[in-house]
């Protein structure tokens, strides 16, 4: 991952990420320099540029906003600092204790699907519940290319064909994934994706407050022949993670909607 893929920094670049962020979760200077723990006077003055933020308080302003690790690296980066956060492949040693515990995850979800993806939903770990499902809708061929989760449903020579309640569940997914995009307007590459995405047939952005949060379940019914099962989908994420890439992780656990799609799980495990 390119952790220093952003937008073009502004001429004043603390001060116009600062009231970005500020804007977008509809904050005055007085709340966020309440929250913060500083002055008001402070805070104009780093928002104008006629004071620089030493690190510390541009840390107290990022946790104040509740900006990612991703963000909180851009925000002292703009302000002439390291970054703080550090953005590890899964397989760095650094790691090697969150990467267990997700793998024990999957493992005991089985004989139902989970899978990882990152920031840009791309997949980046599968259960054998999850690979023996898209194996038996896409077949062996198209399980030897990379997978991403919300083109997988979206695209129109993938998973959409097999998915019995399509608008419903594009609508779920399309809100979710325009709710993300519009949380990180520094990430290029996440921004990429979502254009990507918006260019699919029949997809179009959802009209969404940028306030309205996805909601937390997606049901998704899948029919191929006489095989059809319903699924419950839900998103976990790693708690308190110091690392950029373990906080943009996404464990996607599916489970059975109904005593049939549990059974036909079960049967296609053994």
């Amino acid at each position: 991952m390119d952790s220093r893929q952003h937008a073009p920094l502004p001429i004043n670049p603390v001060g116009d990420l600062l009231r970005g962020w500020r804007n977008r979760r509809a904050m005055s200077q007085a709340d966020l320099a309440f929250e913060a723990g500083i002055s008001i006077k402070h805070l104009s003055y780093v928002e104008t540029g006629k004071a620089a933020g030493s690190r510390d308080i541009l840390l107290q302003l990022a946790s104040a906003l509740g900006l990612s690790l991703r963000d909180r690296n851009a925000l002292l980066e703009a302000g002439g600092f390291a970054r703080q956060y550090g953005e590890r492949d899964l397989s760095a040693p650094e790691v090697a204790d969150a990467k267990r515990a997700i793998d024990l995850l999957l493992r005991r979800h089985e004989p139902f699907p989970a899978i990882v993806t990152d920031r840009r939903w791309n997949v980046m770990q599968a259960n054998r519940a999850a690979t023996r499902l898209m194996t038996m809708l896409l077949g062996e061929a198209r399980m030897t290319r990379p997978l991403n989760h919300m083109r997988m449903f979206l695209a129109p020579d993938e998973l959409r064909p097999f998915v019995v309640d399509w608008p419903d569940v594009a609508a779920a997914l399309l809100a979710r994934a325009r709710h993300e995009a519009m949380a990180a307007p520094l990430d290029l590459a996440l921004q990429s994706t979502w254009r990507e995405l918006l260019k699919l047939p029949d997809v179009a952005a959802p009209q969404l407050n940028e306030a309205d949060a996805p909601g937390p379940l997606c049901e998704v019914r899948l029919r191929k022949g006489d095989v059809s099962i319903g699924l419950i989908g839900a998103v976990l994420t790693l708690g308190t993670p110091q690392d950029v890439t373990l906080q943009e992780l996404r464990v996607e656990m599916f489970m059975p909607a109904d005593e049939g799609s549990e059974a036909m799980l079960v049967k296609l495990g053994r």
